[in-house]
């Protein structure tokens, strides 16, 4: 734990210390003046303070930049990493020699729950410090210092002035309160997110990663390693699934709204659909996407709408896809399904959407024309020449607004091509990209 907090910050810690252990004399001499009675715990008190304070605030100093806070949903996460786990240890000798200093428990637990938030505030603040804070630091700060505090007053047998300085420790305690909630709002950005690093999927977790595969793929491929991704800013993440024959999944996390499945990277062939046969041509695709659809997803068999393409962009030449979509309006529904087929019949590829087949969308939704137009106007501002683009409208369907957890929506999804490039798409810059619009403003969907 030491080596992956501290790495080889050893000169820093070095005088960190010396300007710690003359801080702790400096506290024991003030308080032996002043006639305390406990003034020997004031020593490690001081020493213990200038150390949480230099730590957390000179080592390992970022770039100055704007000021950040991350609020982390996942309360649990910090917990089963090592900066977590420090940042617990590191408070509990704060908590444990303020009570056996102070002998009054209220301000040592005001202290302990306020003194995390200044110093994340000043993290993100002050220029040396990187601005940028987290909220599981505060989290795990407070709860070391809570557990010094239990374990102290377990030392002293609860033999504590419980009533002293109450009313002055809840006025500051409230006061500052006050001051940090008004500065994190006006001069803070705060960036929301489900966890702050990759980690690997538990329990239930694990169950719906392979209750998926088993449901596209049957008992063909064992689960391997299962890791999720947090979302960022309100943002869903996804579920990273290794599949035994080398292919990979992502699954829309947290709900399991989408799956996406790729052997492009598998070291074996993609899945065998049973009685397929190589395909030749779209026909063929389709046949044997149809075959694996009724098998896995037969829900779709009563979409309203299906399609056989050719693969396009790095799939190009390796085979078709086939789209299933239930539409209203013209506009398509989230619950969707495309299999990709290759040349030799196997299932290459395949995203299932299990969202609802019904959601409601307003009346005067822009056209495919009025989505190229305002799509080509909004490449014009950014200075591409009146023939410069050329745009095609491909599908009016339904999403979530704020990463899928907003309200539903529906948008334009109009390709933006360069008519200079070649037809068989060499040369720099000449792939195809696909804009999103809002379908009732014409503005960019975010």
């Amino acid at each position: 734990m030491f080596e992956a907090v501290f790495g080889d910050d050893y000169g820093f810690l070095c005088g960190l210390t010396a300007v710690a252990v003359v801080a702790g004399g400096v506290a024991w001499g003030v308080a032996r003046r002043q006639g305390a009675a406990h003034a020997f715990w004031w020593a490690p008190l001081g020493f213990c303070l200038t150390g949480v304070l230099g730590v957390t605030l000179g080592l390992r100093a970022g770039e100055p930049g704007a000021a950040e806070c991350v609020i982390n949903h996942e309360i649990t996460e910090p917990l089963y990493t090592t900066q977590g786990q420090w940042n617990l240890a590191m408070f509990v000798p704060v908590g444990l020699f303020g009570v056996l200093a102070l002998r009054r428990p209220v301000p040592v637990v005001a202290g302990v729950l306020a003194l995390p938030c200044l110093v994340e505030l000043a993290q993100a603040l002050t220029p040396f410090a990187g601005g940028i804070c987290d909220s599981t630091d505060v989290e795990m700060n407070a709860g070391g210092g809570l557990v010094g505090l239990a374990v102290g007053l377990l030392a002293v047998r609860g033999r504590v002035a419980w009533r002293a300085w109450v009313r002055t420790s809840l006025v500051l305690l409230g006061a500052l309160g006050l001051i940090g909630i008004t500065v994190l709002h006006s001069a803070v950005t705060l960036e929301h997110v489900d966890g702050s690093s990759v980690r690997d999927a538990h329990g239930d977790e694990r169950a719906v990663a392979e209750r998926v595969v088993r449901q596209a793929f049957g008992d063909r491929y064992e689960v391997g390693r299962v890791q999720i991704s947090p979302g960022i800013d309100g943002y869903n993440g996804f579920m990273s699934i290794q599949l035994g024959a080398g292919g990979s999944a992502d699954l829309m996390w947290p709900g399991g709204r989408r799956l996406t499945v790729d052997f492009s990277g598998a070291t074996g062939p993609g899945f065998a659909v049973p009685g397929a046969t190589p395909a030749h041509d779209a026909r063929d695709a389709y046949r044997i996407a149809r075959t694996y659809m009724r098998a896995h997803y037969p829900w779709a068999g009563s979409a309203s709408w299906h399609v056989t393409r050719p693969a396009t962009g790095e799939q190009g030449g390796n085979g078709w896809v086939t789209s299933w979509r239930f539409r209203e309006r013209g506009v398509a529904m989230p619950r969707s399904l495309d299999v990709r087929i290759d040349r030799a019949g196997r299932v290459h590829g395949l995203t299932a959407d299990f969202g609802p087949t019904h959601v409601d969308v307003p009346a005067g939704l822009l056209t495919a024309r009025q989505a190229e137009e305002a799509v080509t106007e909004r490449e014009q501002e950014y200075g591409a020449g009146p023939k410069a683009l050329r745009v095609h409208a491909l599908d009016l369907m339904t999403e979530r607004a704020k990463g899928n957890r907003g309200p539903w929506r529906a948008v334009w999804s109009v390709e933006v091509a360069d008519p200079g490039c070649e037809p068989d798409g060499k040369g720099e810059g000449c792939d195809p990209y696909v804009a999103t619009l809002d379908a009732v403003t014409g503005r960019p969907a975010d």
